[in-house]
């Protein structure tokens, strides 16, 4: 059994000893210190307490009624569709697919997803199944048609944008969840940045290129080339920060996510301008440039699948001319690496001297990867007084006068010596496509170091754990602040110990590449149910046949049969044809809401422990430490059950719920899961689940992972969860709360209706209002308190053709006099402006036609006129 890599210093006893002070609520009545969550206003709490108090009590009187009338809500009911790939083809079995995962908690979703390894370096290999568990804490749902995104903190930080997206590291993060059985998470998270509203432009980013290099894994041409207008679009925002008369792309290094990095410090001598030092000058930095050429091409070969020759050409001319640039301006010859040119005041465009670790980049975007680049920007990383260290690479060379090897101050980033988990990423790519390209003497031994270096860096307390930075000479973290660093999801590992170490490299056409750099003494690895192209690829290398029992040397199966053995390690396999899953069909989570308590699904409980938040149980993150913490528990509650109610804002057909259970009991807690649960709905009683030893057929109910309960589909407006505790020294816990159901639409279908209150909402007060003058909804709800700056944001609003323009009808209230303008964007790109004319006490329509692309399309209501009080119904395709 693996070790118990959940379990850190952190134990229940020590986390509820902190916190004991607190308030705690019980049926809506607050005793202690004064305590709200974020975001809760004093009037929101006032309603919270009320809201909790009358649900409990419909939930009491449901159930009684239920039990006279004699229902029978344990009969079983077939499963919602869950859109994966993870049983949909056959693998393998010649690894342990228990033993490596058995510490972890969140297991259903490691075993449905993650390919499983085998190799001689246990160090690396604990460290990946560690990092899998540390992705999987950062995969966050955030509304329905939208999907998931990917989070660099575990807890939201305030520099964020839409839903918490940071961009600065999303191309490390699509590339290791690319690896995923289950396609849905990466093709929601680009589409958020291409067509959705995360902000593309906050850091400099390579996604462009990740989500090309994630089509040759999966093999779906038709997702990514729709991407194609949207891509340009990404790309034309950066046209502010090109300068023409260089050639070149210029950036402070901090939006370069490179703060107090050199160009700081030479703009900044005596720390007279401590902004200017953090932030540092425009610079053009081979960082940038080099994800601007990599994002070029991705757009090129886009438009080089659907035949867009004039497209490709563009494409591919600015990213050959940006590349020339490159080795013309940054490349110096002297110090034989790629270096930063400062912009202001440098009519010359002199370069830096000072080797930092982003001139390192270019090479795994395919720069530089000729003898006269390479070889010495790689002997650099062997020497002492380069960026060689025993938890390196470091971020600058260690001879360098601006060098610092341990913080001066508690500020989080020093980039002028720390060994940083994102650069590493970065460098340990350039020394693949080093390696691979063959244009110097690295040996797969010191990409082995370099490898093996990063899961060394990557350890805590004897454990695999990452946090943001670390200390280039000490076995300790330069940054691990608690219930903030943990797990901090800023860099790849996996993606290179699979597409590195192993050399799994996807191809463009029907074929799949094994290129492994191996140490030589090595006699196996084993890499087993990967996917690639819709298929299950098990790859396993055996030198005298005894480890795996399926013959000597390298054998490779697709979908459980064998397709090749061969002698070498090396090999290229002829695939079938691939066969993605469109992401159209993938169900959604209608419980999810990443906005707080102020906007729906709204949830409330009879009882909260202080430390927790009910409304952590709908947010859409789900893990299941102690800390950092995101649950709710009714630790300390008086009650012998406790009632959880997430509330829709309109009435929902729903058949299943999922509750990710919490425990600590095994960590010396005193939470575990509920003896019993009764699963309410505005009809009454809608499932019993019965887990007592005493039943008579007991449900195993899974401690800290995801347990799914079917019942007849019903129609409702809240879904109340009653859970019973095990004993009177037992609590309960949930961190999750689900509801999934089919998605709005899966085809472009006219008559297809989009509710407003479905929408994501922004701007001002914009909320959901309940109107009775509305026929849209059984309830009225609809949206309103709208100002200039509301949005409403439909998310899943599917197109079938690019090109074609779709005619769509906007329901409305304007009950002022005067006539109301707004913007409609598609894709965040504005459309067409409506005018909204005075309604009165009714509500009307306006029709307009927009270009839909093909599949998902994020269509958004932009203003509403301050004062006017609009209010929206529904969007429909006609």
């Amino acid at each position: 059994m693996s070790p118990n890599y959940q379990d850190d210093k952190h134990t229940a006893k020590e986390f509820h000893a902190q916190h004991e002070h607190l308030i705690k609520i019980e049926d809506g009545k607050v005793s202690g210190r004064p305590c709200r969550p974020h975001g809760l206003s004093a009037t929101s709490e006032g309603l919270l307490r009320k809201m909790v108090l009358s649900v409990t009590g419909l939930v009491t009187l449901l159930g009684l009624a239920y039990k006279v009338l004699g229902g029978n809500p344990s009969l079983p009911w077939p499963a919602p569709p869950h859109h994966s790939n993870a049983g949909a083809v056959k693998g393998t079995s010649f690894l342990d697919h228990e033993a490596p995962i058995a510490g972890f908690y969140g297991r259903t979703f490691l075993r449905d997803n993650i390919p499983y390894l085998d190799i001689p370096d246990q160090l690396i290999q604990d460290v990946y199944y560690y990092r899998w568990t540390s992705i999987q804490r950062n995969i966050r749902y955030v509304t329905a048609g939208t999907g998931y995104m990917l989070t660099e903190f575990v807890h939201p930080v305030g520099y964020a944008k839409a839903f918490g997206t940071i961009d600065a590291a999303a191309g490390h993060q699509i590339d290791e969840v690319r690896w995923f059985r289950n396609t849905v998470i990466a093709d929601d998270y680009i589409q958020l940045y291409t067509r959705g509203p995360a902000d593309p432009l906050q850091y400099t980013q390579w996604i462009l290129d990740a989500a090309n290099r994630r089509s040759m894994l999966t093999g779906d041409i038709e997702y990514f080339t729709t991407q194609l207008d949207d891509m340009i679009r990404v790309w034309n925002l950066w046209d502010q920060f090109y300068d023409s008369s260089a050639g070149m792309y210029f950036i402070q290094p901090v939006w370069d996510a490179q703060e107090l990095s050199l160009p700081g410090f030479i703009a900044d001598p005596n720390n007279t301008n401590f902004d200017l030092r953090k932030d540092g000058p425009d610079t053009y930095r081979p960082s940038h440039n080099a994800y601007m050429v990599a994002n070029a091409r991705a757009i090129a070969r886009a438009a080089a699948l659907v035949h867009d020759d004039t497209t490709e050409s563009e494409y591919s001319q600015k990213a050959d001319t940006l590349e020339e640039t490159i080795y013309d301006r940054l490349w110096a010859p002297e110090q034989e690496f790629f270096m930063d040119v400062i912009r202001p005041n440098n009519p010359n465009l002199t370069r830096l001297t000072g080797r930092e670790q982003v001139g390192l980049f270019p090479f795994r975007f395919g720069i530089g990867l000729n003898e006269s680049y390479a070889q010495p920007s790689l002997d650099s990383l062997f020497d002492p007084q380069g960026f060689y260290a025993a938890y390196g690479p470091t971020t600058l060379e260690i001879r360098d006068p601006w060098f610092a090897g341990r913080k001066p101050t508690d500020y989080c980033c020093w980039w002028n010596g720390m060994s940083w988990p994102y650069s590493t990423s970065h460098t340990l790519k350039s020394m693949a496509a080093i390696y691979r390209a063959g244009v110097s003497n690295m040996t797969a031994e010191q990409y082995h170091i370099y490898l093996e270096k990063y899961a060394q860096t990557q350890q805590k307390n004897g454990m695999p754990y990452v946090a943001e930075s670390h200390y280039p000479f000490e076995n300790e973290w330069s940054r691990d602040e608690s219930n903030h660093s943990e797990h901090y999801d800023h860099s790849t590992n996996n993606d290179d110990v699979i597409t590195g170490l192993l050399g799994i490299l996807p191809q463009a056409d029907d074929t799949i590449k094994i290129s492994p750099i191996i140490p030589s003494n090595w006699t196996y690895f084993a890499l087993e149910n990967l996917p690639y192209h819709g298929h299950l690829v098990t790859v396993l290398y055996d030198s005298d046949g005894t480890r795996y029992n399926a013959g000597s040397g390298l054998s490779v199966y697709v979908d459980g049969a064998m397709v090749h053995r061969g002698a070498n390690t090396s090999a290229t396999i002829a695939m079938p044809p691939a066969t993605p899953s469109p992401n159209t069909e993938a169900p959604i989570n209608i419980a999810a809401n990443p906005d707080g308590p102020g906007q729906y699904p709204t949830v409330n409980a009879t009882f909260t422990y202080a430390a927790d938040w009910a409304y952590e149980a709908i947010d859409g993150v789900l893990y299941y430490d102690i800390l950092p913490n995101n649950r709710w528990s009714d630790y300390t509650s008086p009650n012998t059950n406790d009632t959880l109610t997430v509330t829709f804002a309109r009435p929902r057909k729903i058949s299943s719920v999922t509750l990710a259970l919490y425990s600590d009991r095994a960590r010396g807690g005193s939470i575990d899961v509920p003896a019993r649960i009764e699963i309410y709905g505005s009809q009454g009683l809608i499932s019993v689940i019965d887990a007592s030893p005493n039943a008579t057929h007991p449900r195993q109910l899974l401690a800290n992972d995801k347990n799914e309960f079917h019942f007849r589909e019903t129609d409702t407006t809240f879904i109340a969860v009653n859970l019973f505790r095990q004993s009177p020294s037992l609590w309960v816990g949930v961190c999750e709360l689900e509801v999934w159901t089919p998605p709005y639409a899966t085809a472009y279908k006219p008559g297809t209706v989009f509710y407003a209150v479905d929408a994501h909402l922004t701007g001002g007060n914009t909320s959901v209002v309940f109107d009775n003058t509305s026929l849209a909804t059984a309830n009225g709800a609809v949206v309103g308190n709208t100002g200039g700056d509301s949005a409403v944001a439909f998310s899943g609003v599917i197109g079938d053709s690019g090109g074609d323009m779709k005619e769509l009808s906007l329901s409305y209230k304007n009950p002022s006099s005067d006539f109301v303008s707004v913007d409609v964007l598609v894709n965040q790109a504005t459309q067409t402006t409506l005018t909204l004319k005075p309604t009165g006490g009714k509500y009307g329509s306006v029709r307009f036609e927009v270009e839909l692309a093909v599949g998902k399309n994020f269509v958004t209501v932009f203003g509403g006129g301050d004062g006017a009080d609009v209010r929206f119904e529904t969007l429909t395709l006609l």
